[in-house]
């Protein structure tokens, strides 16, 4: 049998009308590719600058041991940040900066999962994300731009007012408990909270949207992002166990051991925590800029009823048996003496 040409209208054999929508040949030809690529660029380059900024907090809390030690003998004493203050501002604008970004690819992989569609030939529906499901990225990319709006009141805006750095008022409430603390703190603290909820959520929202994607979306790795979602989990339980403090929830005096091996943790483990999954999430943004649909491209359709008979017919008469050619005539009764032949 002839095999089907990229020209041909009729399927030699059957003679069938062949409909063939065409596929795309390059990834920009796809619908919503550069809303999906920009997103996957942004999200790459925004977790890239969160590996760098929990690098940044390791490297200054390193710095800092000596001092920390320091304090430990003497809790008294007002620990001087010094020179690692300068780490601490610079890691805060990194963290700013690295989830607005995550932000913005956020939204644009919603708004490009939105367009990621074609029909299927065969039933005849049209295969695509489900809007409720390409409206998690974009809502989460909404929950990230909280947190950072919320951050940037409680970590610059308000210490501006105050004179001291966000990271310079936690250590003086180390030192001196709540006596020391200006008025505005408890505001802080609690912006602190929320914008840090906010962040759980963006997590989980992003987390049902790799979770819900139909059996027809492909992607070249996995989607899910499960290391984002601990990772924003126990930066919420430690924010929380930090923040009662200072806010004025719970008395410090008595408490300091509980207090300070929160805020070392979150500084150590969570940083370290921070890197592996951001790291993850890089990969997790290259493979959500390359969805694809396992959509199949061509349909044959049949012109006649009669024809799809002759068509069924002739391959049914390929595999029954040969008929004879030749009639023998029949046997004589000397033919047949042996077996059993009676006269």
């Amino acid at each position: 049998m002839k095999p089907i040409g990229p020209d041909d209208k009729l399927c030699p054999s059957c003679n069938a009308i062949i409909l063939i929508e065409r596929k795309p040949t390059r990834p920009d030809e796809e619908k919503g590719w550069t809303l999906r690529h920009f997103a996957s660029i942004a999200g790459q380059a925004g977790c890239a600058v969160m590996v760098a900024q929990n690098a940044v907090v390791l490297i200054g809390v390193a710095a800092f041991a000596a001092r920390g030690v320091e304090f430990l003998q003497q809790p008294n004493v007002t620990p001087d940040l010094g020179p690692v203050s300068v780490l601490g501002l610079f890691a805060s604008a990194l963290d700013l900066i690295g989830l607005t970004l995550v932000a913005a690819a956020l939204i644009a992989l919603g708004a490009g999962a939105m367009l990621l569609r074609r029909r299927d030939p065969f039933t005849e529906e049209e295969v695509a994300v489900p809007t409720r499901t390409a409206a998690f990225p974009a809502a989460a990319g909404l929950l990230v731009i909280v947190w950072v709006l919320l951050t940037a009141t409680w970590r610059v805006v308000f210490p501006a007012d105050i004179g001291r750095s966000a990271a310079q008022l936690l250590a003086d409430f180390a030192a001196g408990g709540t006596p020391v603390m200006p008025a505005s703190m408890p505001l802080m603290m609690g912006l602190w909270v929320i914008a840090t909820i906010a962040l759980f959520a963006a997590a989980l929202l992003l987390g049902f949207f790799g979770r819900r994607l139909p059996s027809k979306i492909f992607a070249p790795r996995s989607v899910k992002t499960v290391a984002w979602t601990d990772f924003a989990l126990l930066n919420l339980i430690l924010t929380i166990g930090i923040a009662v403090f200072p806010s004025g929830l719970v008395a410090y005096r008595g408490l300091e051991i509980v207090y300070l091996s929160l805020l070392a943790t979150k500084l150590t483990v969570l940083a370290l925590f921070g890197v592996l999954s951001y790291w993850t999430l890089l990969s997790r943004f290259d493979a959500f800029g390359r969805l694809s649909l396992m959509v199949p491209v061509m349909k044959a359709i049949p012109q006649e009823v009669s024809t799809v008979t002759a068509v069924v017919e002739a391959e049914a008469a390929k595999t029954a048996p040969p008929e004879p050619t030749v009639f023998l005539p029949p046997p004589t009764e000397d033919d047949m003496r042996g077996i059993e032949h009676v006269k």
